[in-house]
């Protein structure tokens, strides 16, 4: 669904449905890239739509597929069958071919993927992988094995959040510069920056939300977004007057934001 902000009289607003895509499956991740919409379907495929009105349909991942990203034109897929592909655009019919697939030394079911520098991270059930670019081989495997939920990039920095509610931070080559223990909030499931503050939000499994202020990695505050039986799944950031939204598990969306400096 594609959602409009309507401005009420008293200064609020509301989301309304403005467009409606039927999906023969259930929708698991999501990409914009120059024209195109991506969706990564539970059954493994991903549908594509163009804005000229053409759609595509890449087939090679056998379950859902959990992220979808870019990287110099190329779409990166990673998905629940513990595998990474790589998708390029025939010229000409817009189609999508799959060029390459990584399976080797992957960190279980995929979860996130992440480019920077020259290394594609990727986390899994088990952990965070480091992918060379060159030559699309495992390079580093980094601890802890635990469930990787989210990534989030900041000044040449990956903070990458685990399931039970903690936080590592990594250089590009993969070198840990800081740790927190699982907040409070418990088990976690999104991340992302606003740029008011500056501060990373963390989602968590019963509802609430936590404010980690930056540069110090401090926690700020929490409060609760939806009832405790809602996930916060998602967090998005448009990068503007400190706003950002909420998606919750039970289809549930807010608009939020955040005042004063």
């Amino acid at each position: 669904k594609r959602w409009k902000p309507v401005a009420g009289p008293d200064g609020r607003f509301t989301l309304e449905p403005d467009a409606t895509v039927p999906l023969p499956e259930s929708c698991c991740s999501l990409l914009h890239h120059q024209g195109w919409i991506f969706c990564g379907l539970f059954n493994g495929t991903i549908q594509a739509f163009s804005q000229d009105g053409t759609s595509a349909s890449l087939k090679g991942h056998t379950r859902r597929v959990s992220d979808i990203i870019v990287h110099q034109n190329v779409v990166i897929s990673g998905s629940a069958d513990r595998e990474v592909r790589l998708w390029q655009l025939v010229a000409g019919n817009n189609t999508f071919q799959c060029t390459h697939t990584i399976r080797d030394d992957m960190p279980g079911p995929i979860s996130r993927l992440r480019v920077m520098g020259g290394s594609l991270y990727v986390g899994g059930l088990t952990g965070l992988a480091v992918v060379n670019l060159e030559t699309l081989k495992v390079s580093k495997l980094l601890p802890p094995t635990k469930p990787v939920v989210d990534f989030l990039e900041c000044q040449e920095h990956l903070i990458v959040a685990y399931s039970e509610g903690s936080l590592r931070i990594f250089k590009s080559d993969g070198t840990m510069t800081h740790e927190t223990k699982a907040l409070a909030a418990g088990q976690m499931f999104s991340l992302a920056g606003l740029e008011k503050g500056p501060r990373v939000l963390c989602g968590h499994a019963r509802g609430q939300v936590c404010s980690i202020m930056l540069p110090s990695f401090e926690l700020k505050t929490s409060f609760q977004a939806f009832n405790t039986y809602c996930k916060v799944e998602t967090i998005y950031c448009p990068g503007e007057n400190g706003i950002f939204f909420l998606g919750a598990s039970d289809g549930s969306l807010q608009m939020w934001q955040r005042i004063g400096e």
